[in-house]
């Protein structure tokens, strides 16, 4: 089987199975429209003149559905939560770059239809940008009557149009001190926060750990960090709760793998009386 097609079937079963989850989950609700993607990459590569994406909604009711697609800003704080502007409120917005096709989507019972997203040409694109479509159902009226609870289904599609460049990225700070994640008290009451900066042109996706080391450079406790995203130009700042340690004196050592030609590091001393 080719690549092309052993993608299409990729993608096939992808859809075919959220269909199926979503519709187990959503009857109770009377939702109708799923989509088949949350997240769509255009590379932005010289001389191309129109780039497009597709994803595909489908109605998973058996009566007909429609919804509508907006586009909005997005990014995130520095603690990794999703924020939303209007389009054209952040400098790293795509504007008018981007083109949705249909807009409005009337769909049948049981049946999907493809949604176009097309991108103006890289040169026309000084930098990468970021947008996120929003599919929309109208509000609906869940009871036995008009007085119920009234609601619609929102799906956000984040885009992502990039530049193939090297990732670039460093640790900026590490520090210590007596607050703990989440508002809880972690067993020493010590908590340790490390801040990356994405410096590069394109979003990074970063894991690694924070090795507690003696003097004598043996591991003492290894925390890990699990996989999170960077946009270009933001910093995120990693809170984790440190173990109780025996009294001494340890540095913390925080190694951060963004897919670049170097590890980030950052590191802070810590003794424990």
């Amino acid at each position: 089987m080719g690549t092309r097609t052993a993608h299409a079937a990729r993608r096939r079963g992808h859809f075919a199975a959220l269909a199926v989850v979503l519709a187990l989950h959503v009857r109770g609700l009377d939702a109708q429209v799923a989509v088949d993607e949350l997240e769509l990459h255009v590379v932005l590569r010289p001389g191309a003149t129109s780039l497009t994406q597709t994803f595909h909604a489908a109605n998973t009711a058996n009566g007909p559905a429609n919804a509508t697609i907006s586009l909005q800003d997005w990014d995130r704080s520095d603690g990794g939560e999703n924020r939303y502007y209007p389009l054209g409120t952040l400098p790293s917005s795509c504007g008018s770059h981007v083109k949705v096709f249909p807009s409005v989507l009337l769909l049948d019972a049981r049946s999907a239809q493809t949604v176009r997203v097309t991108v103006d040409s890289a040169d026309a694109i000084p930098r990468g940008c970021y947008t996120i479509l929003f599919v929309e159902t109208p509000p609906s009226t869940h009871g036995p009557s008009a007085s119920g609870i009234a609601y619609s289904v929102r799906y956000g599609i984040k885009l992502y149009v990039e530049r193939e460049t090297p990732p670039s990225a460093e640790v900026t700070a590490v520090s210590i001190d007596r607050r703990a994640a989440s508002g809880a008290e972690s067993d020493s009451g010590r908590q340790l926060t490390v801040a990356f900066h994405n410096s590069g042109e394109r979003q990074t996706m970063t894991r690694g750990s924070v090795e507690v080391r003696r003097p004598d450079d043996s591991i003492v406790a290894r925390i890990e960090v699990p996989e999170f995203p960077t946009l270009p130009g933001a910093t995120r700042r990693l809170a984790m709760s440190l173990p109780t340690l025996p009294k001494g004196r340890y540095v913390l050592l925080a190694l951060l793998d963004y897919g670049g030609q170097e590890i980030a590091a950052g590191q802070v001393s810590l003794e424990v009386p």
